[in-house]
């Protein structure tokens, strides 16, 4: 008998383990939901999840580079500045296997070296050639940088969209915010200091907070607005003032405080913070010249129609909230 109790007692903690969610801030939202249809009396329909604008696959966005051809590759001069060993390293065996992370670092490299190349080459043809190359290279620049958004492996894992949202306790993303805004200072030709822009590939590829962000964003802009449309929609079931039962205020009030200024608020001001960290970068990528099958993801996410969204569900609860106790003199925060 002790034996079977063991079992019994051991099958009941595994399931009650079972049941945790693996998104907490989702089930955070279910249950403010949920306790303010308990105290209105009122239904609670399922939640639909949004639809959100997918990343497209790679190859409806990789765009095609013209290749670079140089006759004079063996010259005196690009030998001793450097730019015949960069190309001839760029071309060997390792070299035409490279990510696009070294590719990139490769583009960098060659504007870089060939500028200060130029200065040097007398002859008059080869000057011509490595200008061409040059202005090439630099109007390619920027398609480059977005080849590397749309088709690495560290950027692809970084955009994707998850199934769930942040955590409530937001882990610390310094170092990802940091990368990523160094990442995105490409696009206004800043030189890279110091460093490979693949020394910033770990940080993109294992601190990944883009695409949890986002999913945040356009998740819980969308239960704030039924949640809102939840008080709005029955706020006639709360009697106040004269000689009415104040219990169901009384309920709500606990509700607003406990639940949504204690738990939910903060939440929803983590959110707002990490994206006010993140939007100067996500501003600068904007500036990209992206394929059409892109277009959806872009405006919401890089140029903020998801977040100017969440802010505007974020003040509209807020708004119904206030409508709801200025109906029955409740000041807030007494």
């Amino acid at each position: 008998m002790r034996g079977l109790k063991t079992t019994l007692l051991l099958v009941t903690l595994l399931g009650l383990g079972g049941c945790q969610s693996d998104d907490p801030a989702k089930d955070m939202m279910a249950d403010y939901y949920q306790r303010l249809g308990n105290v209105l009396d009122a239904p609670t329909p399922d939640f639909t999840t949004p639809a959100v604008p997918p990343l497209p696959r790679k190859r409806d966005l990789v765009q095609p580079l013209e290749a670079l051809r140089m006759g004079v590759l063996d010259a005196y001069e690009l030998r001793q500045c450097g730019l015949f060993n960069l190309i001839a390293e760029r071309n060997s065996s390792l070299g035409k296997v490279a990510d696009r992370f070294r590719q990139l670092d490769y583009e960098l490299n060659f504007i870089d070296t060939a500028q200060r190349c130029l200065p040097q080459v007398k002859d008059p043809s080869i000057h011509t050639e490595l200008e061409q190359a040059l202005a090439l290279k630099r109007q390619q620049r920027d398609t480059v940088i977005w080849n590397t958004l749309a088709d690495s492996d560290a950027w692809r894992g970084q955009l994707s969209l998850p199934a769930y949202t942040l955590p409530i306790d937001l882990p610390a993303h310094s170092n990802a915010v940091s990368t990523i805004d160094q990442f995105s200072h490409l696009l206004n030709h800043h030189p890279v200091a110091n460093e490979s822009v693949t020394d910033w590939q770990e940080s993109i590829e294992k601190q990944r907070i883009l695409g949890a962000l986002f999913v945040s964003l356009s998740y819980h802009t969308a239960w704030l607005n039924q949640t809102s449309a939840l008080i709005a929609n029955h706020q006639e079931k709360v009697l106040c003032g004269g000689n009415f039962d104040t219990t169901r205020l009384e309920r709500l009030q606990t509700v607003f405080y406990k639940f949504y200024v204690g738990d939910v608020q903060p939440y929803l001001a983590r959110v707002d913070g990490l994206y006010r960290d993140i939007a100067p970068a996500l501003t600068r990528f904007a500036t990209l010249q992206t394929p059409d099958a892109f277009s959806a993801y872009k405006n919401a996410y890089w140029q903020g129609e998801a977040y100017r969204q969440y802010k505007d569900a974020i003040k509209h609860h807020a708004d119904v909230w206030q409508q709801l106790f200025q109906r029955c003199d409740v000041k807030l925060g007494q």
